[in-house]
């Protein structure tokens, strides 16, 4: 298959001013699944992923010719960039904008690279045919879309992972939470740190709250903030009381935990008590479907792990 038009990179924009207006959120109703997600490798587990139904494509088309050139350059792009890539391929209506970023904090040979080539694979595997789709792994995401996305911020995917325990004192953890993700989210906005902040402070009896967020790095500091907050206020609504939770949005996500999950020492897979790998998944849809339609830009995901 042919190339359908020539890629461009796209620079990250921490410190740029440029906005690009920002598309209607999603109001839609809830449907609750149970559904356990397997993958081949670890630092590659998808905590989420969407497939827009809306966007279907012929095999054959320019638009999945300038998605599969786009894929093919993402991980060499990223390379360049310190874990970031933000590419457009095509023109006119068949343009693809597509990126990819990993977590800040890791070491990017051992854990980026690797993330971002094996979720390409696995996008594709779970959305062939689609023009419009995200996943978020442990240590990356990768996106695509025929909007462009770039410099927006948005929340109109998202995923939520939870541990399954309780916290013993979830009053002062939660009193906790609120002052530490004010700083941490002004700290991430801060250009000098490219959307990346971890902080923690000390809970009751010993324990220790970490917490942790990243936007993308196309976005400017003031959009970066907005991101980071719109995140932090669903803490409130799928969190409590529980000892550690994600918030995955499009363009950003938060986590808090009780123990020190940051770096490339990956706390996530030292053996932590009381965890397990079931989840739960909230699907979202505006109106109810059947099953097999489920992947949708449209969805939700809680976790316990």
């Amino acid at each position: 298959m042919g190339w359908a038009g020539a890629t461009r990179l796209v620079e990250p924009r921490i410190h740029g001013s440029k906005l690009v207006e920002q598309h209607p959120l999603f109001y839609v109703a809830n449907l609750v699944l149970f559904f356990v997600i397997a993958c081949s490798k670890e630092y590659v587990r998808p905590w989420g992923y969407y497939c827009n139904p809306d966007s279907s494509i012929p095999p054959d088309s320019p638009i999945s010719a300038n998605i599969d050139n786009l894929l093919a350059v993402m991980i060499h792009a990223s390379k360049m960039n310190n874990g970031f890539s933000g590419l457009s391929s095509g023109a006119g209506n068949n343009t693809v904008y597509g990126l990819a970023q990993c977590r800040g904090d890791l070491d990017i040979k051992q854990y980026c690279y690797p993330c971002i080539q094996d979720a390409i694979q696995q996008i594709q595997k779970d959305c062939p045919g689609k023009s419009d789709a995200q996943i978020w792994c442990d240590y990356c995401t990768v996106r695509y879309s025929q909007d462009n996305f770039f410099g927006t911020f948005d929340a109109s995917q998202n995923a939520l992972v939870r541990n399954q325990d309780d916290y013993k004192d979830p009053k002062t953890l939660f009193a906790k939470l609120g002052p530490l993700f004010e700083g941490i989210i002004s700290k991430a906005a801060d250009p000098a740190n490219s959307g990346l902040a971890i902080a923690q402070v000390d809970l009751t009896d010993g324990d220790t709250l970490y917490g942790g967020a990243q936007c993308t790095m196309d976005l400017r500091p003031f959009d970066c903030a907005r991101c980071l907050g719109a995140a932090v206020k669903k803490f409130d609504d799928f969190c409590k009381p529980k000892q550690g939770c994600r918030v995955y949005l499009s363009s950003c996500f938060v986590r808090y935990e009780i123990y020190d999950f940051s770096s490339s020492l990956d706390a996530r897979f030292k053996k932590i008590p009381g965890q397990t790998i079931e989840k739960l998944i909230k699907y979202e849809f505006g109106q109810a479907k059947q099953v097999n339609k489920l992947r949708s830009r449209k969805y939700m995901m809680i976790s316990s792990f």
